[in-house]
């Protein structure tokens, strides 16, 4: 219900922050609001009750010992701040009169109100005309006829309230701020917690094998959580590893077999005059090269991944490579309907393994012409810095999504804009990160500015065999 009032963005902290806040303010409102009034409402009954009494007292005095003995008790009563006191006529003349100036500008009543008899009482309340203060007046009517006035101002009522308020006000602000502590345990203890885990599964998301959630400072909870999810993760991990190893072993093992296989095939086909056994055993050497390439790559990368691939390294004019393959894929790009370009200004010799960088180059054009829709470009271009070479092929396809940048790039992995049309086991980008890896070197992608992607091969300019089994 209240998710729907934030910005999207906003973060549970300060979701709860302002929820809370909102909360206890409305809570200190209308508490302020009730005592307030509460409190208005009883002192205005001790202030009625206070002039009745004291009315009472000086109408006594008066009928018992006369008008100087009552201005006497008056003045000695020390009231002059906040009370007076008036005795007027049945006319409505003043006979006698004592207001002190706090009570001054208020329109005293001249008479009392009709129906009024002897020893009765009556209040009225009087507003000032030009304050926000009011004057409680108690009027009774004395045995000769005139009547006794007596009044007192709520100014010290309306000082006391306003203490209570201000001191209300003051307490509740500390008591926010003493309501916020939870709010910032529940962030530290809570909330970074969980944006740590997030954190922590975006970059599984993304391919990164070894994140783990983590949550030391996180409630008991969130830390069983995170430990029940890491030792999935580890089994899972640990599976991963068996696989590869098993699958490295399997490749291993069927090399053997395989060119025994592809031997008797090529004898039978060389030796049979059957048109059809011919067909049959030419089509199972096609099958057979295919196997064999596909053992090959999968042990290529796991020695390239372990720099265990030995390398045989030579200066290479990288500018003459690049336009070989630019002249090789021509063809194909025609094909598909694409413009192949070549960026390559200067010419210069790298040391390097020359088969497998076309290898790793090959792998990253086919691609590019396998992703990108007809009418669109590749671009084979080749930079250098003062340490590196950085060959890059960019194309006009439909890109990588951001968390596949660094999945893409796992043994088996294939990104999302792959289909039926692109066939493959998701072990080329696995390739060519491998070779780069053996030659000391990275890979990697990024999307283009406006459309496609780009992949690069960056390689040191020194000599890589010292990072490398070279031969």
């Amino acid at each position: 219900m209240f998710s729907k009032i934030f910005p999207a963005r906003l973060s549970s902290t300060w979701r709860l922050s302002f929820l809370q806040g909102v909360l206890l303010m409305g809570i200190v409102v209308l508490y302020t609001v009730v005592v307030s009034r509460e409190l208005r409402t009883g002192l205005s009954r001790i202030a009625a009750a206070v002039v009745l009494d004291d009315l009472g007292e000086y109408a006594v005095l008066y009928q018992r010992h006369g008008l100087e003995e009552m201005k006497g008790v008056f003045s000695a009563g020390k009231h002059e701040e906040a009370q007076g006191v008036r005795v007027t006529d049945a006319a409505g003349a003043v006979l006698f009169e004592q207001v002190p100036e706090a009570l001054r500008g208020f329109d005293w009543p001249s008479r009392a109100m009709p129906g009024l008899r002897p020893s009765r009482t009556q209040l009225q309340t009087v507003d000032h005309p030009l304050h926000d203060r009011q004057l409680l007046v108690g009027c009774q009517m004395l045995s000769d006829g005139n009547v006794l006035w007596f009044g007192r101002n709520d100014s010290e009522d309306r000082a006391y309230v306003s203490r209570i308020r201000t001191n209300l006000w003051l307490t509740s602000a500390v008591a926010l701020l003493l309501a916020l502590l939870p709010v910032t345990w529940f962030a530290r203890h809570v909330l970074r917690p969980l944006t740590d885990m997030i954190g922590s599964a975006h970059r599984l998301a993304q391919g990164s094998t070894d994140a783990r959630l983590t949550a030391p400072e996180g409630v008991p909870e969130l830390q069983v959580f995170a430990g029940a999810f890491n030792r999935g993760l580890d089994r899972a991990a640990a599976l991963t590893v068996e696989l590869e190893a098993a699958n490295d072993q399997l490749a291993h093992e069927l090399r053997t077999p395989l060119a025994r296989i592809r031997g008797n095939l090529e004898a039978h086909h060389d030796h049979t005059d059957n048109p059809l056994a011919r067909e049959a055993a030419a089509r199972g050497l096609e099958e057979i090269d295919r196997a064999t390439q596909l053992v090959q790559t999968i042990l290529t990368t796991r020695a390239g991944e372990h720099k265990a691939l030995k390398l045989h390294l030579e200066e290479i004019d990288v500018r003459e490579m690049a336009r070989e393959l630019f002249d090789l894929y021509q063809p194909a790009a025609e094909k598909h309907r694409l413009r192949l370009s070549l960026e390559a200004p200067e010419t210069r010799f790298v040391l390097l393994d020359r088969q497998r960088i076309l290898q790793a180059l090959a792998n990253l054009i086919d691609n590019a012409l396998a992703y990108t829709p007809a009418g669109g470009s590749v671009t084979i271009g080749i930079a250098f810095t003062a340490q590196t070479v950085r060959f890059t092929v960019a194309d006009t396809g439909p890109g990588v999504r951001p968390h596949e940048l660094d999945g893409i790039w796992q043994r088996h992995a294939r990104g999302s804009a792959s289909s039926a049309r692109t066939p493959g086991m998701g072990l080329g980008l696995s390739l060519v990160r491998a070779i780069a890896t053996a030659h000391d070197g990275s890979a990697g992608c990024r999307n283009g500015e406006e459309s496609g992607a780009v992949f690069w091969i960056e390689l040191p300019l020194g000599d890589p065999s010292a990072a490398a089994n070279a031969v």
